[in-house]
C-alpha cells in the first residue's frame, strides 16, 4: 500500500526525546493539568476556579492521580495544602512538557496585536515605573487597543515569589543574586547612580566633592527598610561614610523631600534624568566610581511560547533600549 507508514518513516530527531505510549496509557493526562492548577493555586477552591470545575472534581482527580502514583502529593497545612516533595519534583519536571503541548497547540495561530484582548500583568520598580510605564501605554493603544496593562511593585527579592503564584507575567528589575531553572532572565542595560539635589551644591564648576557629599545627610530609597547600600560599600573602600538621614520606599517620594531640605539622594541615571527635568532638581555625577547593576526582564518558563507574552516582552525590550539611549 502507498500510504501505509513503515517503522523507518517519518523518523524524529534523537534529541526530541522518546516516551513510551503503554506507560502514558495509564493516566489521564487531565489529571496531571488538575495537579498543576492545584499547585499553582495552593489549594483545591483556587483550582476549581481556574478550571471552571466543582472542588469535589478536583478533589476526587487529585485522589485519582495519588492512586496511580501511590504516594502522597498533599499533606494538609494551617494554610491550605502544601506539596510534597515529590510533589514539587513532579511538578517542575512536567511544567515544561505542559508548556511545550500549550504551544504546539497555539503554533498554528500568529499573535495579531490590533485584535488582542488581555490583560498583561508587569511588575517593576517605581523608578523604572516613572520611564517604561508611559511608554508601554503607548504602545498598546497603538498597536493593541484592545488589551489592558496592569502595573505592580516588584524588585529582585518579590521577583521569583511574584512569578510563581502567577500574580503577574514578567517583573523588570535589579538582576537577582539567584535564578531559579525555572525562570528565564533577559538582560535590558547595566545601570549606575548619579546625585539628585533639590538646590546647587558648592564646588568647582558645580561639581559635586566628596567633602560636600558625605557633609550633607542623605535619602535612601530601600523597599526592605535598611540604612544602607551599594554606594555605603564603596565609601568604605574610601575610608568614607555618609549619613542616611531618612529611609523612604519609593524613588517617588524623593523630589519632595530633595526641594523641601537640605538632602542629597543617589539616584539610577535612567531615572534621574526624568526627575531632574520634571521636578527642577540639580544632577550631578558621583565624587567616585558609581557602583554598577544590571537591569534584567524575568518570566517564568511556562510562558516562553505564548505569543501574547512574547510580544509584550519584544516591546519591553525595545522601549527599555530607547530609554536607556536617551539617558
Amino acid at each position: 500500500m502507498k500510504n501505509k507508514i513503515t517503522e523507518n518513516e517519518h523518523s524524529f530527531p534523537s534529541e526530541w526525546g522518546t516516551f513510551n505510549e503503554y506507560e502514558l496509557r495509564r493516566i489521564d493526562l487531565n489529571l496531571l493539568l488538575v495537579f498543576s492548577a492545584v499547585m499553582r493555586e495552593g489549594g483545591v477552591r483556587g483550582a476549581a476556579r481556574r478550571l471552571y470545575l466543582g472542588p469535589s472534581g478536583v478533589s476526587m482527580a487529585l485522589t485519582r492521580l495519588r492512586a496511580i502514583l501511590a504516594t502522597d502529593l498533599f499533606v494538609r497545612g494551617k494554610s491550605g495544602l502544601l506539596p510534597t516533595s515529590f510533589a514539587q519534583q513532579l511538578y517542575e519536571r512536567i511544567l515544561p512538557a505542559l508548556t511545550e503541548i500549550n504551544a504546539a497547540l497555539l503554533a498554528g495561530g500568529e499573535f495579531q496585536p490590533a485584535t488582542a484582548c488581555r490583560t498583561i500583568r508587569v511588575a517593576m520598580t517605581d523608578d523604572v515605573e516613572i520611564n517604561l510605564g508611559p511608554r508601554l501605554i503607548g504602545r498598546l493603544q497603538d498597536e493593541a487597543p484592545n488589551m489592558d496593562l496592569v502595573i505592580r511593585a516588584g524588585d529582585y527579592s518579590t521577583a521569583a515569589t511574584m512569578l510563581d503564584e502567577d500574580l503577574v507575567d514578567l517583573v523588570i528589575c535589579a538582576r537577582p543574586s539567584r535564578q531559579e531553572a525555572r525562570h528565564r532572565v533577559q538582560s535590558l542595560y547595566t545601570e549606575s547612580f548619579v546625585v539628585l539635589s533639590g538646590s546647587a551644591a558648592p564646588g568647582p564648576e558645580g561639581a559635586m566633592t566628596l567633602s560636600t557629599y558625605t557633609a550633607t545627610p542623605h535619602a535612601l530609597v530601600s523597599a526592605n527598610g535598611l540604612s544602607s547600600g551599594l554606594i555605603d560599600e564603596s565609601l568604605r573602600e574610601l575610608g568614607a561614610t555618609r549619613r542616611v538621614a531618612v529611609v523612604v520606599e519609593r524613588f517617588s517620594t524623593l523630589p519632595h523631600l530633595l526641594k523641601s531640605a537640605s538632602l542629597l539622594a543617589n539616584v539610577p541615571s535612567v531615572s534621574a534624568r526624568v526627575l531632574s527635568t520634571i521636578f527642577g532638581l540639580t544632577s550631578y555625577a558621583l565624587p567616585f566610581a558609581s557602583p554598577r547593576f544590571e537591569v534584567v526582564a524575568i518570566w517564568h518558563a511556562k510562558s516562553d511560547f505564548d505569543p501574547t507574552q512574547s510580544w509584550v516582552r519584544s516591546i519591553v525590550i525595545q522601549e527599555m533600549a530607547a530609554i536607556r539611549a536617551l539617558a
